[in-house]
């Protein structure tokens, strides 16, 4: 008896449930009992009402976004801007855009909007509407047509679901669009909770779900406000005309039309990258990859990652995160949002980025790291994501065109040092050039005019006398070698014993004499050499200093300009096995040529010869002409 009296007042007077003996305890009713059974198929549960404040709060990162770039007084930005986004969050209320595409949802519909208008707004800024008008009209005229895109572009987007959308209450009351706001409607009647019908929406293109309408020419004076658009018209009637227009999808003035429909389109295809169906696919299970991206996000938005800042590089080819430092802060992040199954490991968590395709392999390992450089110029491996606008929404390639890039094959690319080393390389490689024939492959090709010519013996004469020759002949002279690079022990003989019919038992043995040893860093002065720790830097400069001494009058390779001695790239690449290091070397002993507003350029533009194409070179800075005696 005492509980089922309990029972009575826990259930408003409504007879006990039926309570299966499995759920009951020796104290009555467990307390975790389900309030309803589960349904299958799931039933629509509808959305939940939301007050003007919640659904402000929720947008005030695009709020804040705005009253930055209008940079007005508070009580000019209330009137202007934050009144009618208050009208139209009681309008719309958790209203979404679309069913299943772009910004459906809980409060998608008011997301669109924020996200339009600042986009339009920030636009508007670099077009001149009046430019054919006096500058005082334009003075007075150009604030208002930029506040005419504002309130076009936080109309624009809800015209057609608002036209479209069948609101009902539970009991299956249907609001008046037309007579009243939703919110409004919601208090009036005691509405916690509505259902939105989208009729045939499976059968229109999901690009026309949102756009402008008719509809919103109806509730635009409501939305803008009567003292704003009597500013409008205190510049121009014609604002107010072209306002109305933008809004319900006729003919506007072409500057102001370009501006919405080319900021329209940009506001879509951010939502389509962002959209979960974008990096996923809804599934019943633990899906990580939204809450992935959500965290990602975070990081960005508090300032925990900034652009070429800390784990985030990016450049025009697109964003990286440097690996393993972006895994652990994920992890944290999501440690702290309090993420139910988060992974716990960066090897873990980037084989769900990978999975999921949130980031892409750039490489053929496994792994699909690529190699970056850090704001430091260190190289770091690092993943790239896939679609950079998931996480950084403000990504623009063309930000970044005039900043150096960051991947490392990027910056070997652009490097001609580097491209003039690696072409030697491949010429080693395949036999074209090696150590001990770096110079003679150059005479040839580069044109510095230096003859290397060896006449073979004559059919009367040998290098060895047969024994029982009548004629006995001159010991033949050694042969003379370009001395472009040191003679080879080989080919440095001395006289040659005859040989008699009688002595052909006993052979003389030939006597060989090596040449003194030729150094090419005795042609670089002492004090140049003390100022090169690198033995090896210092034999190479020595080679230049020979071949520059060696130069014709007509070279296409070396020349004297006003700044130094230049040498193009291709022909230093045909002497020195590692350009980049020689130049380095060079350049610490201050040989090289670096104008005074760019003290890292090492790399010029010279004409060899003058009138012809300009090449790559170096130039070996007055100082280095005079110490070298080029």
């Amino acid at each position: 008896m005492k509980l089922r009296w309990i029972s009575f007042l826990i259930n408003g007077g409504a007879p006990a449930p039926n309570i299966p003996a499995s759920r009951q305890t020796l104290s009555g009713v467990t307390p975790n009992l389900d309030l309803a059974e589960a349904i299958y198929p799931p039933d629509d549960p509808g959305l939940a009402t939301r007050s003007t404040e919640n659904l402000l709060s929720s947008s005030r990162t695009q709020i804040s976004r705005l009253r930055l770039h209008a940079a007005c007084e508070p009580e000019k930005f209330d009137l202007r801007y934050l009144d009618p986004i208050k009208r139209l969050a009681r309008h719309v209320n958790v209203l979404p855009g679309s069913a299943s595409a772009a910004f459906a949802g809980e409060a998608g519909l008011l997301r669109a909007a924020l996200e339009m208008s600042f986009f339009c707004f920030q636009a508007s800024d670099g077009r001149i509407f009046t430019g054919a008008e006096t500058v005082e009209v334009r003075h007075r005229l150009e604030p208002r047509w930029r506040y005419v895109c504002f309130l076009a572009g936080l109309l624009y987007p809800i015209g057609i679901p608002m036209a479209r959308m069948v609101i009902t209450t539970r009991d299956g009351r249907t609001w008046p669009k037309y007579q009243s706001e939703l919110s409004d409607w919601m208090s009036a009647s005691s509405v916690d909770r509505i259902y939105v019908n989208w009729p045939d929406e499976a059968r229109i293109d999901s690009k026309k779900l949102l756009g402008p309408a008719p509809y919103t020419a109806a509730i635009l004076h409501t939305i803008a406000g009567a003292d704003n658009l009597g500013w409008l018209e205190e510049g121009s009637p014609e604002m107010v005309k072209a306002l109305f227009a933008l809004v319900s999808g006729h003919g506007a003035p072409r500057i102001a039309q370009e501006v919405v429909s080319t900021m329209w389109v940009k506001v879509m295809e951010r939502e389509e990258l962002r959209r979960p169906q974008a990096y996923g696919r809804l599934r019943i299970g633990t899906h990580l990859s939204p809450f992935l991206v959500d965290a990602m996000r975070a990081l960005v938005a508090n300032g925990t990652w900034q652009p070429n800042e800390g784990a985030l590089v990016a450049d025009a080819s697109g964003v990286y995160l440097l690996w393993p430092e972006a895994g652990e802060a994920i992890i944290q992040q999501g440690a702290r949002d309090g993420r139910d199954g988060w992974p716990s490991s960066v090897a873990s968590l980037a084989d769900v980025l990978r999975q999921d395709g949130i980031v892409e392999s750039t490489t053929s390992n496994d792994l699909g790291l690529a190699e970056v450089i850090d704001k430091n110029g260190v190289i770091r491996l690092a993943y790239k994501l896939k679609k950079p606008s998931l996480v950084l929404e403000s990504y623009e390639p063309a930000q970044y065109l005039a900043d150096s890039p960051k991947t490392l094959a990027a910056i070997l690319d652009r490097d001609p040092l580097a491209k003039a080393d690696k072409k030697v390389s491949a010429k080693k490689g395949t036999g074209k050039c090696d150590a001990n024939s770096q110079l003679t492959a150059a005479a040839p090709e580069s044109n510095i005019g230096i003859e290397t010519t060896v006449e073979p013996p004559s059919e009367h004469q040998s290098l060895f006398d047969l024994p029982g020759e009548e004629e006995e002949h001159p010991e033949p002279e050694p042969v003379a070698l370009p001395d472009l690079a040191p003679p080879p022990a080989s080919a440095v003989a001395s006289v040659h014993p005859k040989r008699t019919t009688a002595s052909r038992s006993q052979e003389d043995v030939t006597v060989l004499k090596e040449s003194a040893e030729v150094k090419f860093s005795d042609l670089v002065p002492v004090e140049i050499r003390q100022d090169i720790k690198n033995p090896l830097a210092v034999e190479l400069l020595g080679k230049v200093v020979k071949a520059w001494r060696a130069r014709g009058t007509d070279s296409t390779a070396m020349r004297m300009t006003d700044s130094g001695a230049a040498m193009s790239l291709e022909f230093l690449g045909t002497l020195i096995r590692s350009i980049p290091d020689f130049v380095n070397e060079m350049a610490a002993a201050g040989l090289v040529y670096s104008p005074p507003d760019r003290p890292g350029l090492k790399v010029h533009k010279v004409a060899m010869p003058e009138g012809s194409k300009p090449k790559d070179a170096i130039i070996f800075s007055r100082y280095g002409c005079k110490k070298l005696e080029l």
